[in-house]
């Protein structure tokens, strides 16, 4: 059995909360865009995607405040918390402060500038890359809620992206029900207009084609945006939540059992978001549960799919698991984010089920990760599918975040089961 060392389970824990810590109101980091003539610090209770400073060169700029990614990360605040309990104080205020940040970028009193303010700045060939002066002008109302990402200032996103994308506003509102279910001090008024303003956005726009969670085009009904608005409508009580029920009965996928990337996807199209959309809902019974048939089943085409894939898994008990078979970004690697997420599943099935095979494997794709970073320190986005060296953003915020919810997910398993003593 491949079992992953406590104490670097242990030291890893600190490194990754301290990671998230530095991109969360990182108010200390200026970037400055060469191309665009921008300069950029973080607003407080701003989450950045990473701090890395980098111009796909060849990492990619991620210093942005992604709704999707911060609202993940806000999750897991109180497990950084417990991991490095000296920042305690910090973490209570960051989520003020991110409640405030959330609440003013998307104020439907607020309009878009009227033109781009990078156009006189930008170089000629970066001029293809700035956002068009009549889709920031006819930013109003509820189109913020639609935005995937703002400047980690506040300001509207000034280059060009992919949108409308519907899960950030879902995650949000889930993920801070969840953080004040445990820090109920944090329960103002202000957060609870946050969470009325999402579900409200949600229960408008739910169950439309939208840009999924790896913002690729065309819009479609993705798996993972049905989930998660799914999640929060229901944790919510709302009447609207039934509906989106029906709707993912479209996309099951009679060739694998599974759930298929999106309504729209051919048969067989899967895809890892769809199983760490079920993980975050976190459900013990329903069709949507962890160890809902469908579920199990997604996780183990997936498991098949990237053990073909990947040569850098097959050293390991469990196959290094990526996006979705054909992703070609950055060549197409396995992602921390999911091979963790995988982890904290099989943690969770274990703990409800008392499944020893279940731990097993779990175990097994966290000593992978000991294997890839040995050092604890800032977890990368992707590890190399031949090599295993990191690649993409080397510090990815997200993937500090899947770390800490993996090693919380362990505790509770040896909690609940006395496995692995």
């Amino acid at each position: 059995m491949q079992t992953p060392a406590p104490d670097w389970i242990a030291a890893q824990s600190v490194a990754s909360a301290r990671a998230m810590r530095n991109a969360c109101s990182a108010t200390h980091l200026l970037r400055h865009r060469e191309g665009f003539g921008w300069d950029v610090r973080p607003a407080p209770g701003s989450i950045l995607a990473s701090p890395r400073i980098a111009s796909w060169n060849p990492e990619p700029d991620y210093f942005h405040h992604w709704i999707r990614d911060a609202a993940i990360v806000l999750r897991a605040v109180p497990r950084a918390m417990q991991a490095d309990p000296q920042a305690r104080q910090f973490w209570l205020g960051f989520v003020a402060d991110f409640v405030a940040f959330s609440l003013a970028t998307s104020d439907p009193q607020r309009q878009g500038p009227k033109v781009n303010p990078l156009k006189a700045s930008t170089r000629a060939d970066h001029q293809k890359f700035l956002r068009p002066d009549s889709e920031l002008a006819a930013l109003t109302g509820a189109d913020w809620l639609e935005e995937p990402r703002f400047a980690a200032d506040g300001s509207p996103d000034l280059e060009r992206w992919t949108r409308p994308q519907d899960d950030g506003p879902a995650l949000r509102a889930s993920a801070m029900m969840a953080v004040l279910a445990e820090l109920p001090e944090l329960a103002t008024a202000d957060a609870q207009a946050l969470i009325a303003r999402d579900l409200a956005h949600v229960a408008r726009v739910a169950g439309r084609p939208s840009i999924g969670p790896w913002e690729e085009t065309p819009l479609r009904r993705t798996t993972f945006t049905l989930l998660v608005q799914w999640d929060a409508l229901d944790r919510a009580g709302h009447a609207g939540a039934d509906r989106l029920v029906t709707l993912m009965q479209q996309a099951e996928d009679p060739q694998t059992g599974g759930w298929r990337e999106s309504i729209e996807a051919p048969a067989q199209r899967l895809d890892s978001a769809t199983c760490l959309a079920i993980l975050h809902a976190g459900r013990s019974d329903g069709p949507f549960a962890l160890t809902a048939p469908r579920n199990l089943a997604t996780m183990a085409a997936l498991e098949a799919v990237f053990a073909a894939l990947y040569p850098v898994g097959r050293d390991h008990a469990v196959p290094a698991i990526g996006r979705w078979a054909e992703d070609v970004y950055f060549d197409g690697n396995p992602w921390y984010p999911t091979t963790l997420g995988f982890a904290e599943t099989h943690y969770r099935i274990a703990a409800l089920t008392g499944d020893p095979a279940m731990f097993e494997k779990a175990e097994a794709w966290m000593h992978m990760v000991q294997t890839l970073h040995p050092t604890p320190g800032p977890l990368p986005e992707q590890f190399h599918r031949d090599s295993g060296a990191p690649t993409s953003s080397l510090d990815l915020t997200w993937s500090q975040a899947a770390f800490l919810e993996a090693a919380a997910a362990r505790d509770l398993a040896l909690q609940a089961t006395g496995f692995g003593r």
